[in-house]
Formats: C-alpha cells, sequence, structure tokens
C-alpha cells in the first residue's frame, strides 16, 4: 500500500469513528434515560460534551501542530477515544458519562484538527480533492450506518455502544503510529499563546453551554443572559489581544485572504443549515410520522448515502466545472430542498420525503470538497493546523447554533417537554401532540434552514477561482 493510501486509510477511520459513535448515540438516548435514571436535561448535556470538547479544544491542538508537528498529537486522539469509550461503557450515573463524553471529545479535537492538515501536507492540489472527497464519503456512510449499528448494540446493552468504538480506536493509533511520517517542513518556533488560549475557550464554553441551554430554562433568564454577556466580552477581548501577540492562538491575518473566508464562513452557514435538517427530519419522523427511532434512522439513510456518494464524485466534476461553481450548486439545492420540505407536512408520503432527502444530501457532498479543498489549500503550511481546526470549530457551533434554532421555533409551537420526548424517542402514547401547531413549527424550521444554505451562496461566490 502506498503511503498516500496510508494517509487516507488512518485519516477516514479517525472521520468514520467520530461519525458513528455520535450518530449512533441518538438511538441509545432513551434506554440511557432509564437505565441510569436521569433527566432529560443531562442526556442532552450526554450528546452535548462530546462537541463541547470537540469545539473548545480544536483551536489549541490545531496550532500545537503547527508548531511541534502532526503526527504524535492526531496518534494521541485514538488514545483519548479509547479511553473515553472504556470509560462511557462502565458509567454508573450521566456525571461519569458525561466526562466520558468530555475525554472523547478531547479525542476528537486532536483527530479532526490534524486530520485535513496531514491530508494537505501530504497530497498535491489534485490528488488532496481525491482525498478530501474518500473522507467526506466515509463521513456519509458513517452518518447512514451510525443509527443502524446503534439501534442493533442497544438491543444487546447501550454500553456495547462504547466498547464497540474501543477496538476502533486502538486498530487507528496502531495504523497512524506505525505509518504516519512527519513531513519535513519549517515548525514555528515560540511560546504558545496561552493567554488567548484561556479567552477564547472561555468564550466558546460560555456560548455553548448558553446556546444549548437557552431553550430549556429560557432565554430571559439572568443566567443566560450573563453566559452572554462575558461570553462576548471574551470574544472582544481575544480579539484586541490576538491583534498585539507576536504568535497568537489563531492568526486573523488569515481571514483576510479571500478564498479562506469565503470557504470558512460558507462551511458555518452550510453547518447551521445540514445540521439543522438532522434535528428537523428526528423531530419530523419520530413525531409527526410517528417511528422509533431504529426506523426513523433507517429511513434517513437516502439523505447520508446522498451525502457521501456525491462528496465522492464531485472531485471528479470539480475538473470540469470548477469548485467555486460546484459550492453555489450544492448550497442553492441544500436551500431549495429544505424549503420545500414543508409541502410534505401534511399526509406523509415517505417517497416524497426520501427524495427531498437525496437532493439536500446531494447538496451537502456537491459542496463538501470544494469548500474543504479551497479551505485548505489557501493557506501556507504553517498555518494549516489552525484553518482545520477552524473548519472544525466552525462546523461544531453550526451544528450547536442549528439545534438550538429548531428547538427553539419548535417549542414555540408546543411545549418544550414534548419536544425533548420526541427528540430522544421516548414519547408516551399518553402525551398528546397537537399536529397542526407541531408541523408549523417543523415548517418554519425548514425554511429557516434552506435560508442559512441560501446566503451562503454569495458568500462562497467571492471565492478565488485559483485553486479550482
Amino acid at each position: 500500500m502506498k503511503y498516500g493510501d496510508k494517509v487516507i486509510l488512518t485519516s477516514s477511520l479517525g472521520s468514520f469513528l467520530s461519525v458513528v459513535n455520535s450518530t449512533s448515540l441518538l438511538i441509545a438516548v432513551p434506554t440511557i434515560m432509564i437505565d441510569l435514571n436521569t433527566t432529560f436535561f443531562l442526556v442532552l448535556w450526554i450528546l452535548i460534551s462530546y462537541s463541547l470538547a470537540l469545539t473548545v479544544f480544536s483551536p489549541i491542538f490545531g496550532k500545537y501542530s503547527d508548531k511541534i508537528g502532526r503526527k504524535k498529537l492526531y496518534s494521541s486522539g485514538y488514545i483519548f477515544f479509547f479511553i473515553g469509550s472504556m470509560t462511557a461503557g462502565i458509567s454508573v450515573n450521566a456525571d461519569m458519562l458525561i466526562i466520558s463524553r468530555l475525554i472523547q471529545g478531547i479525542g476528537g479535537a486532536l483527530l479532526f484538527s490534524n486530520s485535513l492538515a496531514i491530508l494537505t501536507d501530504t497530497f498535491k492540489a489534485l490528488e488532496l480533492k481525491r482525498a478530501i472527497a474518500i473522507n467526506a464519503a466515509v463521513i456519509g456512510v458513517g452518518t447512514a450506518i451510525g443509527p443502524i449499528i446503534g439501534g442493533l448494540l442497544t438491543a444487546l446493552n447501550w454500553r456495547t455502544i462504547f466498547f464497540f468504538n474501543a477496538p476502533i480506536a486502538l486498530v487507528g493509533y496502531f495504523i497512524s503510529w506505525r505509518t504516519l511520517t512527519e513531513v519535513k517542513r519549517e515548525l514555528i518556533p515560540g511560546k504558545f499563546d496561552y493567554r488567548g488560549s484561556i479567552l477564547f475557550s472561555s468564550f466558546l464554553i460560555l456560548i455553548i453551554i448558553s446556546l444549548s441551554t437557552g431553550p430549556f430554562i429560557g432565554w430571559t433568564d439572568p443566567l443566560i443572559i450573563a453566559m452572554f454577556a462575558v461570553s462576548i466580552a471574551s470574544l472582544v477581548s481575544f480579539a484586541l489581544m490576538e491583534k498585539r501577540t507576536g504568535d497568537p492562538l489563531i492568526n486573523m491575518g488569515i481571514f483576510g485572504r479571500k478564498a479562506f473566508s469565503s470557504a470558512a464562513f460558507s462551511t458555518l452557514l452550510n453547518s447551521v443549515s445540514r445540521f439543522s435538517l438532522i434535528f428537523i427530519l428526528i423531530l419530523y419522523l419520530q413525531g409527526t410520522a410517528g417511528f422509533s427511532p431504529l426506523i426513523a434512522g433507517f429511513l434517513m439513510v437516502p439523505y447520508a448515502g446522498a451525502m457521501g456518494l456525491m462528496s465522492y464524485y464531485s472531485s471528479s466534476l470539480m475538473g470540469h466545472m470548477g469548485g467555486k461553481s460546484l459550492q453555489i450548486i450544492g448550497l442553492a439545492m441544500v436551500g431549495v430542498g429544505s424549503i420545500a420540505f414543508p409541502f410534505t407536512l401534511g399526509a406523509f408520503d415517505y417517497t416524497l420525503v426520501s427524495m427531498l432527502m437525496i437532493l439536500t444530501g446531494l447538496g451537502i457532498g456537491i459542496f463538501y470538497t470544494p469548500n474543504n479543498s479551497a479551505l485548505m489549500l489557501s493557506v501556507d503550511p504553517g498555518n494549516r493546523g489552525v484553518a482545520a481546526s477552524i473548519r472544525t470549530l466552525f462546523l461544531n457551533i453550526g451544528s450547536v447554533v442549528g439545534m438550538t434554532m429548531v428547538f427553539t421555533i419548535v417549542a414555540s409551537f408546543v411545549p418544550m417537554t414534548t419536544v425533548g420526548n420526541i427528540f430522544i424517542g421516548s414519547l408516551s402514547t399518553g402525551i398528546h401532540i397537537p399536529t397542526a401547531a407541531f408541523n408549523e413549527g417543523l415548517a418554519i424550521s425548514f425554511i429557516a434552514a434552506g435560508i442559512f444554505s441560501l446566503i451562503a451562496i454569495p458568500i462562497a461566490g467571492r471565492s478565488s477561482g485559483k485553486i479550482d
């Protein structure tokens, strides 16, 4: 096996592990809630804690990899994932499981902040598009089969989901440690920006916690208002400090590059659409249509499958149409498909629903590969770790914003307790869903998700065509 193929293998394995871990867990939530005798709020944090750690630590590890190299950091990500998976599997309460998920998130941050950077260090522009396409296809496959794996393993015991991850993490560690070589490049000397890291981490922690809990305890709650205020103050202080720091955590100068800023911010907006659609479809299939979480997972396969398939083939299309054009087409497909979903909310017709899932999935796939190629090729080798971590950061912020937006909109039409029970698949037959009001909330959520992708079109259109 050629070295490049080994790099793609270990990168794809890390992506597959993270995606399957997240999507399979959605199916197990009702069982975990009962077995650990916990509340919906803590169950939500079992899901969110992984994203929180992933988001907070990605910029730090991305910067470290630019300074000291990527191999050791990337390989250690599998070790953290292994430890987190094992402790999650033996968790005796929700608190222990949340801490375990945080450890998994640290592992995920080590993997994701280095994965794309390693691919970009290894491959030239044309080969890189193929490598990113394969990685994206693996993510699509993982998204599609994750709920199925989760359903099958939960039938045995929800803990087996985490024990399933552990050997994959060990295999990933040995493959990465034995096959990856540190690419010869000029490493960045200097002290690490600890003050900037603390300020930026404070911003991320507070903004994610406030966005995640706001729909449940109310946006006017003094605690939510205080966290928003402190998070904004931390961000402003961080931005001012970075301008005076010789070697900042995030080199703000890269946002001055049109290709990078266009790719990064269109990633953020599309991420809001992408994850909003996942949350809305879960509510739609489990609430309006009344399917179980496992069946809903099967029914969402067209969405994830189309995304993975087109992510792979979009690398070939880039040679004919150019990356900028593909990003615009993909965003338009996601926007139009999302806005068309409300027309399916009358009498449930899975044929029509699946067609729209395929349309939006294809759109995300068309967008994904050229967008990531544009983002990573627009920076110099010394900033690739930072660029990859910003991408991960924007993806996860988009996920949290998407979830918050959907829950807030739908909860303005039906009680939040009902929304929560539908989402985790534990809706009691004794709880009545006001279908008309619930569907109205879903319709507005679908439209909002589509608008985010449509707004991203002119931003993606500003990207340079030099790297197409």
